[in-house]
């Protein structure tokens, strides 16, 4: 199926980028039927949709960060119901695609880790939209965060446990470059 049939197309700028978002038509759908089958609170289902569509987010552009910080190009995001891609020039080593791994679950973690804190700390608010940011952009983060650190299939946890090997291997490769000195002649 042809991409533009497939995909809808956003985009947002980074600081020295523009990067492409791509949203599946069956988001669209799905949202709308959340929101036709929510008659009591429409303005909590529409904060909690787009704070999970925020978790999305915020995920795959931790991993394009790290792609750039590891010196490849950030291409695109594309957001499905129940997962995103990021996508970026392919790494040159299994260290870059573990780090690169990292970088969605450190993103993730970056917003989470204080907002389960504030959660355990201040409690909930009475307003129930607030209370469903807190909790998707909290606790679930959090917990989707871990899921997807399971060493499974299409999961980050595939590649990002491969981070402590490869970093002992790199370290080894550098260490043996060094052990035999080079000595110019005199």
């Amino acid at each position: 199926m042809p991409r533009s049939l497939e995909l809808s197309r956003l985009s947002y700028l980074t600081r020295d980028h523009r990067i492409n978002v791509y949203v599946h038509w069956s988001v669209f759908l799905i949202s709308a039927l959340m929101l036709l089958g929510t008659l009591q609170n429409r303005l909590a289902t529409v904060i909690g949709l787009a704070s999970y569509l925020g978790v999305l987010i915020i995920h795959e552009s931790g991993h394009l960060m790290m792609a750039r910080l590891r010196g490849y190009e950030a291409l695109s995001i594309e957001l499905y119901p129940i997962f995103g891609i990021a996508c970026y020039e392919r790494p040159e080593s299994r260290f870059d695609r573990a780090a690169i791994a990292w970088g969605g679950v450190l993103a993730q973690a970056a917003v989470g880790v204080p907002v389960a804190v504030y959660i355990a700390m201040q409690g909930y608010s009475r307003f129930e939209p607030v209370n469903a940011a807190l909790a998707i952009l909290g606790d679930i983060s959090l917990c989707i965060a871990a899921f997807n650190l399971l060493p499974l299939g299409p999961l980050d946890g595939s590649f990002a446990w491969d981070l402590l090997p490869a970093f002992i291997e790199r370290r080894r490769n550098r260490h043996r470059r060094r052990v035999v000195p080079y000595r110019s002649a005199r």
